[in-house]
């Protein structure tokens, strides 16, 4: 039962993460009429906004996309060099293009400085957790390594969470449009925090009781 419930999760998450995939692509197209960017005004044509913003989304669909696979068990027991190729695409993907794009977007964001002020810690904690997954790896500490995994991911899987929010909140109808911009600025990362850091406690309690009886012992 536990197993089926780990599937539907991982299906569920997949799905998701592949339909932001497929949204996100038309702007590959580079065309300066699609969706997000109609709102943008002549921002879409800045020399720093423009290349910042498709760094960002071409970084992010590949994060997005190899992100769910770095949590599948039989390629991290059964191929650890696959998983780790696809830690290095997921993780300095991250680090190099997503995150330092997504900090300088944050200045541009709608909602003004309330909004900004979202995206930058969420972006400054995008970065920090992805930091601690390699240097915990690094230091060959796994069940570590494996929690800031699965915070980073919560983050990157905040591009999502917006995505559901923002026409949830609308169709409410009972929400200004100033409101849903700036609240889900901030919900879109905080409750996949809250969300993943209660799921890694019951995931994780079982070492947490086996290290606590250690440390009695000593």
């Amino acid at each position: 039962m536990i197993q089926i419930s780990k599937n539907i999760a991982w299906l569920t998450m997949t799905f998701f993460a592949i339909l932001l995939f497929y949204i996100t692509a038309q702007y590959l197209s580079f065309k300066p009429d699609i969706n997000f960017l109609l709102v943008k005004g002549d921002l879409i044509f800045d020399p720093i906004w423009r290349p910042t913003f498709y760094i960002h989304v071409i970084s992010g669909m590949a994060i997005i996309l190899v992100g769910p696979f770095q949590f599948i068990e039989k390629i991290r027991n059964k191929n650890l060099k696959l998983h780790k190729a696809i830690g290095k695409i997921y993780a300095y993907g991250i680090l190099l293009f997503a995150a330092p794009t997504g900090l300088i977007m944050a200045f541009y964001a709608e909602g003004g400085q309330s909004s900004t002020i979202a995206f930058l810690i969420m972006g400054g904690l995008w970065f920090y957790t992805t930091i601690m997954a390699i240097i915990r790896v690094k230091q060959r500490n796994i069940i570590e390594h494996q929690k800031w995994m699965y915070r980073s991911f919560a983050l990157s899987f905040a591009a999502v969470t917006l995505r559901i929010l923002v026409p949830a909140m609308s169709f409410a109808n009972t929400f200004s449009e100033d409101f849903v911009i700036v609240s889900t600025a901030w919900l879109s990362w905080i409750i996949n925090l809250l969300f993943i850091e209660i799921f890694i406690y019951f995931k994780f309690k079982k070492n947490l009781s086996i290290n606590k009886s250690q440390k009695s012992e000593i």
